[in-house]
């Protein structure tokens, strides 16, 4: 099944704070990377936490050569999810009409990364084309700790990925690096990686 991994990058995060960056990598059943997709988001520097976005390597020079209005990179992610509905789904209302939606993963996307997109497409009046249940790699890795017994210094990505020995580079809180760093952690988590684990 193809799943698209995907990361917010925030100026903060207390719901006020504005999305930063998106990025996405779809992702085959052989872990084969798809399409990926990368986008700097326009907002109001003077709302965002100043720590937080000397952690996201926030550069203005860069946002201002790139960055596009929040609408406009809600449109194109839609697009992106396009070829990767796999997910069949019926709607809820007469007349029952079929539809396919994506199934969307990422690192304590649960709880933060999933909602913060979801109140970005409601807020935009818009329709998330994926399933709101989304896959996380953080609970994963809480799953695979818990039953050998081991503990982690914390669930963070970069910890995670240095403990399985996943390249943790300079661009760490880069959205379309940590979606990359996340792939690694499904794989190496995956049951179906149990050798790769060993």
């Amino acid at each position: 099944m193809t799943v698209v991994y995907f990361d917010l990058e925030t100026g903060g995060v207390q719901d006020f704070h504005p999305n930063i960056q998106i990025a996405a990598v779809a992702v085959d059943s052989n872990w084969q990377e798809l399409a990926s997709i990368e986008m700097k988001l326009q907002f109001d520097v003077g709302a965002a936490d100043p720590e937080a976005l000397q952690i996201n390597h926030y550069d203005a020079a860069v946002w201002r050569a790139e960055a596009i209005p929040p609408n406009q990179a809600l449109r194109r992610f839609s697009d992106f999810l396009e070829p990767f509905k796999v997910l069949p789904r019926v709607s809820k209302k007469p007349p029952f009409r079929p539809y396919s939606v994506a199934q969307l993963a990422g690192h304590n996307a649960a709880t933060f990364d999933g909602p913060r997109l979801k109140s970005w497409y409601t807020k935009a009046g818009a329709f998330l084309g994926a399933d709101p249940r989304v896959l996380d790699t953080m609970q994963l890795a809480m799953w695979w700790f818990q039953m050998r017994g081991e503990q982690p210094d914390n669930y963070k990505l970069g910890t995670l990925c240095r403990y399985f020995g996943i390249p943790v580079g300079d661009e760490a809180h880069d959205a379309l690096a940590d979606v990359r760093m996340t792939v690694q952690l499904a794989r190496y988590l995956s049951p179906v990686s149990e050798d790769l684990a060993a």
